[in-house]
This record gives C-alpha cells, structure tokens and sequence, in this order.
C-alpha cells in the first residue's frame, strides 16, 4: 500500500492539466455561444407574411447562417450564409403561405462564435369566406288586374369548410336588354353553414311591364365564424298549384324538423326556390314557421309568397332553406 503513493501522486499531477484543459474548454464554449444573441424577433408572423430578424456577434466579421424549422417539421429555403458587418447580420424572408401555423425555432449560426436559438409564433391567416352565386333564375308573368310579377331565385355556396357565413346581404338587380336597372331588392340572411348551399326566393311587383333579360346579384358577407350548429333540417318539400289561380304555383310545402339535440327551435324564415325538370331555377317565395319546436319535433309548413308568377306545369322541385332562432329551454 505504501510503494503505491509515488505512483498516485505522479497520476493526480499528470490528470491535473486534463482537467484544466477540459475546464477551459468548457469555459470557452460558453464563451463562443453567448457570443451570438437575437437583437430583434417579431412578436408573431404571418402566414404569407414578411420577417425580418437581427442578431449580434463576436467576432464582428462573423459568418453566419439561419436556419427555420416550423411547427409540423417544414424548413425555410432561401436563407444565404451573411458575413457580418460591425457585429450585425438581418435576414428577411416571407413565411410560406402553407406553413402549419404554431411555433417555429430560429437558429442563428456563427463560425468562431456559437449559436442560439428562439421562437416565433406563426399565426394562420383568415381566409376571406366566399359565397358565390351557383344558380339563379326567374319567371315574368303579366298580372290579370295589371302589372306585372317577377318571381325570381337564387342559390348561393359558401366555400369555406370550417367558417359560416354570417349576417350575408343577398341584393338582386333585374336588368333590362339595355344594360339599365329595372329594379332591385335585397334580403339578409343570418347565416351560411360551411360548405353549405342556401335558397334565396322571393317576387318583385313592377307597375308596367317588366322586360327583365338577366338577374345581377350581389353578395356580401358581414363576418364569419367558426363552423356552428347546422341549420334545422326539411322533408317531404314538393309544389303545388293554387287553387284558386290555375295554371300557376300556389305553395311549396313540407315539414320543418328540429333535429338539434338540445335547443328549442323558437321561430324560423324559411326561402325557397323552385326548380324546372332540368334543374333550372324558376322563381322563388318566402314564409315564416312561428311553432317552437323542442328537439326530435316537427311541424308543417307552407310558404306562398312570391310563387304566383311560376308556371306549375314547369315546376318540379324545390328546396327550403331555413334562417332559424335557437334558444335553451326554460329560458
């Protein structure tokens, strides 16, 4: 045990500058990695949108790379190797449009110096929500006690998947074959589910003669939301003619369904449009459904306005759509 001292000694001494060295080592890496640092990140950026980040380094003629890596594993192109300039380097790209928006790292880079890394919050654009005019059409029928009787129809589609459109103003132009307006009319609509398509019918009466050649419609889309409670559905929708009035469309009739789980169905307008047997649109009307309706009801309903200038020998079809108030029971 004795004869072994020398031999431990002579080992701490040679380990000693090891250690030493490991230290410095050490020490220096810190050193070299606290000699980069972000100067300026954005709070956020968009998708689609431009950034612009600094940083600072030592030493001051640096070369140095960014690299971006966003939430679901995509990376930034385009990005050049910079040579700093008194200890500065910026970069500025555009996010990619595409980008999964959550938090993305960057990763500044400098030869001699270290790096460092951050964050940015990549926030997803809001997409405009489209409606667009699919159908629209209409029937002229001059009136027995004079006048005449534009019944018109409109089917509109909301685009977007997962946004409704809401508080939408559907406004109706009829022009003549000279390109001058005739008349207008304008109907609101609360809501356009997602991916959803919604009848838009009522009647214009003109004093005179009404020598309509083509519908203009505008739509405009008040706000938007995310996707909610579909709209109460409908069955057994069919046409028929008036009784009193042959030869033309009395009433487009069926049955109203609350086929929400939990909410009371308080009133309803309903809008509906008449299709030809080749689809075409004929004209349209209007009515309101004042019965509440608990979940897993039904009741009858009966829309009249505005149908009176459709041929019922044309008529083969229709569909309501339904502009519901929704309320809890009990309050």
């Amino acid at each position: 045990m004795t004869g072994n001292r020398p031999m431990t000694k002579r080992l701490a001494l040679l380990l000693l500058p090891l250690c030493l060295a490991a230290s410095l080592a050490a020490a220096s890496a810190t050193a070299r990695a606290s000699s980069v640092k972000f100067l300026f990140v954005p709070g956020r950026a968009l998708q689609g949108g431009e950034v612009a980040v600094r940083i600072s380094v030592r030493p001051l003629s640096a070369r140095c790379s960014l690299g971006v890596r966003y939430n679901g594993g995509g990376t930034q192109s385009g990005l050049a190797t910079a040579r700093a300039k008194n200890g500065l380097v910026e970069w500025r790209w555009v996010v990619p449009k595409d980008t999964q928006a959550g938090v993305a790292r960057l990763t500044a880079s400098c030869k001699g110096a270290g790096r460092v890394t951050v964050k940015l919050l990549i926030v997803g654009q809001l997409i405009p929500i489209k409606v667009d005019v699919v159908k629209r059409g209409y029937s002229i029928r001059p009136l027995p006690y004079g006048g005449t009787s534009v019944s018109y129809g409109v089917i509109l589609h909301n685009e977007s998947k997962g946004q409704d459109a809401l508080n939408v103003n559907v406004l109706v132009n009829f022009v003549m074959g000279d390109n001058k307006l005739l008349g207008s009319e304008s109907t609101n609509v609360t809501q356009i589910s997602a991916g959803s398509d919604y009848a838009v019918g009522s009647d214009l009466t003109f004093p005179g003669a009404a020598p309509i050649e083509r519908l203009e419609v505008v739509v405009q889309v008040g706000s938007h939301g995310v996707h909610g409670a579909l709209p109460p559905a409908t069955a057994n929708i069919h046409v028929l003619p008036d009784p009193y009035d042959p030869g033309w469309v009395g009433s487009v009739e069926g049955e109203l369904i609350n086929d929400h789980p939990d909410l009371l169905l308080s009133n309803a307008s309903l809008s509906a449009v008449v299709f030809d047997a080749a689809g075409n649109v004929l004209g349209g009307g209007s009515g309101y459904a004042f019965q509440t309706l608990p979940p897993g009801t039904r009741e009858f309903i009966k829309i009249t306005n505005g149908l009176k200038a459709i041929p019922i020998t044309q008529a083969a079809s229709a569909v309501v759509s339904v502009d519901a108030s929704w309320r809890q029971p009990g309050s």
